[in-house]
């Protein structure tokens, strides 16, 4: 017993620094946590969650999880005081047990707790940490001496957990005093850490009981917020490597990727109409602190600030560059690591992604499958590591220099146009492009120009059957999800949660091309001339062309999937041509169906696969752009560098487009 109240004020302040709250009990399955009540006598919270917990535990379901729906604390909160009002109702048992306290993690945006069900599985893809807490810490330790700085019991009988009150009354308690907040709810016990809630049993920590704290995710309207539960957890190892509970959570929710990368994040302040920083730092800074990264924060404070980090920055301290901004800043960073002297080891190194904080995403969109913020941080936690092409380009005005790298696309024309000329503007969002375009097209104006190039594919039938060919060699075809913007969300969830419980089995965990400086080779230099194997589109096209568009990501924005049949790593990249001979009866359909990507199956517009190509331009009053950046109006050589930079891609791919159903 605690005799004096210096050990009982002790005994509390140990209970304190433990941080414990209230506990649920839980168990490993092969989808995630599960959630289990205290009291087997309880009650689900309903019918509908039950079942579907149940069909997801047994395997019959592996699609359905609690969490996909959106959580409402207030109709759980609302279930649980109706119950306490109405004592005869038969939801009355053990109320408490029916739900598990979830705090939130330092999160601004959160003021209020949440409530999960019993039966809810934590998918692994949510996980972002767990670590022992109280006497399982010590447990873990080999600490025999631990409990709190008390002897009593040498070992916590199984027995201990039996609601049998004559086991109970066999544990021995004493009052705590008043100003305690431990009261008789909240016992100390000699032998060990006692949990008692209103209402259920007192609970000890057996050999094979672990106390857990658990962070992850859980969806809040469009967003996620980091929460963490403490639980206790009845686990028998399998296997004599996975007798650390922890480290078997963790390589569970990270599998195939790195539980502790170190990352380092590029914010382009001014991004995002100028709330860059703050994207960021209200729904991604929140998930990465309570994950086991390590990160750095630069801010970029003048123009190509972005190009000079990548050029100086020590290599073998981080594994990611994240760019947290709009597609600007992974630009100037691939540039930037191109004209290193080692950029051999730096790109073999470092992986590039975006965290979606400006007015164009379409790395993350492409990439991760979303623009919203918290999710791609996420993703950027648990996605894989994969190869992208990239493309080449060369001019006159830089041809003593290096040539430039780009992600994205080149563009000349009316989509040029509507994105540089219309920078003025920028505060507008997204919808200064669509303005734009809509503007030019009216317009009818024409962007004369000459056109070389090497198919890969010519025609619209060719280019399907290579699609198809090149996305089953990346195995897209076994994901059944794909990006569904109606439901951003929860798709985007669905879709990691099944990309984590596969791919121990998963073909996409590899990098297994090593970039060495061969691969840096430009095979088609701009002082040789166009090659004899390079065809010239027809004049009576070009002399009246309206839109020359050539991209390797299917979006350009949010809503605009201009290269539906986008792969990341075939070897080319896609062609789309339009001109001013299309009557405005006729664009003005092709245009309404960017966001589907079908206006490359118009048969006004030319859609091809290409390698490399060659564009003359005839005017000087108009605009180049590379990846969204001003280029000189002058001939410019573009050609695909197969397999060069690792970025993250979900499930191994970009986001299904579903252009083999168009």
């Amino acid at each position: 017993m605690l005799e004096s109240a210096s050990e009982r004020e002790e005994a509390h302040q140990g209970l304190l620094s433990l941080n414990l709250r209230p506990t649920s009990r839980a168990l490993l399955t092969s989808d995630g946590i599960l959630l289990k009540s205290q009291n087997n006598s309880c009650y689900p919270i309903s019918h509908a969650t039950a079942m579907a917990s149940e069909q997801q535990y047994n395997g019959t379901d592996p699609d359905q999880t609690i969490l996909e729906s959106k959580l409402d604390p207030n109709n759980i909160l609302s279930r649980a005081n109706d119950t306490m009002d109405n004592p005869d109702s038969n939801h009355s048992t053990s109320v408490l047990s029916l739900l598990s306290c979830i705090s939130c993690i330092d999160s601004p945006t959160d003021s209020h707790g949440s409530l999960l069900p019993i039966n809810t599985t934590i998918p692994y893809a949510r996980i972002l940490n767990a670590k022992y807490i109280g006497p399982s810490e010590a447990k873990t330790n080999n600490n025999d001496t631990y409990r709190l700085g008390y002897q009593g019991q040498s070992s916590l009988s199984s027995s201990s957990l039996s609601p049998d009150p004559k086991q109970q009354q066999k544990t021995t308690t004493k009052d705590v005093q008043p100003d305690n907040p431990f009261s008789n709810e909240e016992t100390l016990s000699v032998s060990s850490v006692i949990l008692k809630s209103q209402n259920s049993s007192m609970q000890f920590l057996t050999d094979n009981q672990y106390m857990i704290e658990l962070s992850f995710v859980i969806p809040i309207e469009e967003n996620l917020i980091p929460k963490k539960i403490n639980l206790i957890i009845d686990y028998l190892p399998s296997f004599p490597s996975s007798n650390d509970l922890v480290q078997e959570i963790m390589n569970r929710s990270y599998k195939n990727v790195s539980q502790q990368r170190s990352i380092l994040i590029i914010i382009n302040p001014h991004g995002g109409k100028g709330k860059a920083s703050k994207l960021f730092n209200k729904w991604s800074k929140p998930i990465l602190s309570t994950s086991n990264c390590k990160f750095e924060i630069i801010n970029t404070t003048y123009s190509s600030h972005a190009t000079d980090i990548a050029k100086s920055l020590d290599i073998s301290k981080y594994d990611i560059i994240a760019c947290a901004s709009g597609d600007g800043i992974p630009y100037e960073v691939i540039n930037g690591l191109y004209q290193r002297p080692d950029r051999v080891d730096a790109f073999n190194k470092l992986t590039i992604t975006q965290i979606p904080c400006g007015s164009g995403n379409a790395m993350s969109i492409s990439c991760h499958w979303t623009d919203n913020t918290s999710h791609a941080t996420l993703c950027l936690l648990k996605s894989i590591e994969k190869r992208i092409d990239l493309m080449c380009c060369s001019q006159p005005s830089y041809a003593n220099q290096s040539p430039r790298l780009s992600f994205l696309s080149q563009t000349f024309g009316v989509i040029a146009e509507s994105d540089i000329n219309t920078e003025f503007i920028r505060w507008m969002g997204p919808v200064r492009f669509e303005l734009g375009v809509a503007y030019n097209v009216i317009q009818g104006k024409r962007y004369p120009c000459d056109i070389f190039v090497k198919y890969a594919t010519k025609s619209k039938d060719e280019l399907k059957s290579h699609y198809i060919k090149h996305k089953l060699k990346n195995n897209c075809e076994n994901e059944e999800l794909h990006f569904d913007r109606n439901n951003k969300s929860q798709a985007s969830l669905r879709s990691l949660d099944k990309q984590v419980a596969s791919s121990s089995s998963s073909p996409f965990n590899d990098t297994e091309h090593i970039v060495t400086e061969q691969d840096f080779i430009v095979k088609y230099p701009l002082d040789k001339g166009v090659p004899d194997d390079w065809e010239k589109l027809n004049p009576q096209i070009t002399d009246n062309l309206n839109i020359f568009y050539t991209g390797k990501m299917p979006y350009i924005s949010a809503d605009t999937k201009f290269f539906p049949a986008a792969l990341p790593n075939d070897g080319t990249f896609d062609l789309i041509i339009t001109d001013i001979s299309t009557p405005l009866t006729k664009i003005t359909p092709i245009l309404l169906s960017l966001d589907k990507g079908a206006h490359v199956l118009h048969p006004e517009v030319i859609h091809s696969k290409i390698i490399a190509y060659k564009m003359i331009p005839k005017i000087k009053d108009s605009v180049i752009s590379v990846d969204g950046e001003r280029f000189p109006v002058e001939p410019i050589q573009v050609e695909i560098m197969p397999n060069l930079c690792k970025t993250l891609l979900r499930n191994g791919s970009y986001v299904d487009s579903k252009f083999d159903l168009m």
